[in-house]
């Protein structure tokens, strides 16, 4: 289970929902809605940021290996995925062309992202990239935000 290796003891320190659904063998699903804002451009279209608006439905699936976790993100129409593996103590993020190593903290909310480098076909890009999720014993809210391209925040639950 890929969070519980890149967190290790501060795994069990996560909010029920959080710690329950990163511990699911294979992955899981969860289902809620977002607000997106984005700047147009070419970061936008390669992030895979769908249009912005309020309250539009999200699906969240994600299948897990024995190294890795595959996240299939959908807003609304418009469908995000990427890989999820370790890359030493680094949570590295690979969605297309870009790839993204997150320090991950665990604090009193969750857990903290932030970018160390992003890269764009391995060119270093001047991209920050911070997230935060955090939540209770049956659902979970999170926030995006990618310097100069846009972010989106929502609330998932879990399906059984």
């Amino acid at each position: 289970m890929l969070y519980r290796q890149l967190l290790k003891s501060d795994f069990e320190r996560l909010p029920p929902a959080l710690r329950e659904f990163h511990s699911r063998p294979g992955g899981g699903r969860a289902s809620g809605t977002v607000s997106v804002r984005h700047a147009s451009g070419l970061l936008a279209w390669l992030a895979g940021f769908p249009a912005s608006g309020e309250k539009i439905p999200a699906q969240l699936e994600v299948v897990s290996g024995d190294n890795e976790e595959v996240w299939i993100r959908s807003f609304g129409g418009a469908v995000r995925k990427s890989i999820q593996r370790l890359s030493g103590d680094l949570l590295l993020e690979i969605a297309g062309p870009v790839r993204v190593f997150f320090r991950v903290r665990v604090d009193d909310r969750g857990m903290r992202f932030e970018s160390q480098r992003v890269l764009l076909w391995m060119i270093p890009m001047p991209v920050r990239v911070r997230a935060r999720a955090g939540g209770g014993e049956s659902a979970w809210d999170f926030e995006v935000e990618i310097a100069r391209v846009g972010s989106y925040r929502g609330c998932m639950t879990p399906s059984p």
